[in-house]
């Protein structure tokens, strides 16, 4: 069985989740929060996690970094996404804002399942994470006011056991050290993006395992 299949079988069944996403939680008041069911009043959203799987198994993740005019994490390195639209559920809105902000047409992507939702209070968002394939690698058509840069990074860059790094970050107040991966020159990946991807890292981890 390749990761293809493997992903698409394994996302029907039980997730990681809170195990996962804990290791990108720093040591800040709210922390809990981040790690507990949505409030009642929270925002619907989805993101879809793009996979780029190449036949000589240089397999890639693709990434935004958000515009400096967006309202909420602002200049941040996420996944293609955002809240639903009246009437959609969460693959039709994840789909709708890949196109949007990226230009990746839907009929290009093949959706292998979903990942264990989560909770973003800075936003009051309840966040259905998707993993889709895309049938193309670019190129990339972006929304000049949503994505400033798109990454396109190798998905063995986080599968080295010494991959993540912390670095200090002032969060409310105080010096707190941060959980991250480092693959922007300026930008880090942690918070929500970071804990998604950990945990269909975790995913990757058991096929690997699987194949030993």
């Amino acid at each position: 069985m390749d990761l293809f299949d493997f992903l698409r079988d394994r996302l029907q069944g039980p997730l990681p989740g809170l195990q996962a996403h804990r290791t990108f939680v720093p040591d800040i008041p709210d922390a809990i929060t981040r790690l507990l069911p949505p409030p009642p009043d929270a925002k619907r959203s989805a993101v879809i996690v793009p996979i780029i799987f190449d036949e000589n198994m240089d397999h890639r993740v693709v990434f935004t970094v958000r515009s400096e005019n967006l309202r909420s994490h602002r200049g941040q390195i996420s996944f293609p996404g955002g809240r639903l639209d009246d009437g959609e559920d969460e693959i039709t809105a994840a789909l709708r804002e890949l196109h949007e902000e990226i230009g990746v047409d839907p009929s290009d992507v093949i959706i292998l399942g979903e990942l264990s939702p989560l909770y973003i209070p800075p936003s009051n968002s309840a966040v259905t994470p998707l993993v889709g394939v895309l049938k193309n690698n670019g190129p990339w058509v972006i929304s000049e006011a949503e994505v400033a840069e798109v990454l396109d990074v190798p998905l063995n860059t986080f599968l080295h056991p010494n991959s993540i790094c912390l670095e200090p970050r002032m969060l409310y107040g105080k010096s707190v050290d941060v959980p991250q991966w480092k693959i922007h020159p300026t930008i880090p990946l942690w918070g929500a993006t970071a804990m998604i991807l950990n945990e269909l890292l975790w995913l990757i981890h058991e096929y690997h395992a699987e194949k030993a």
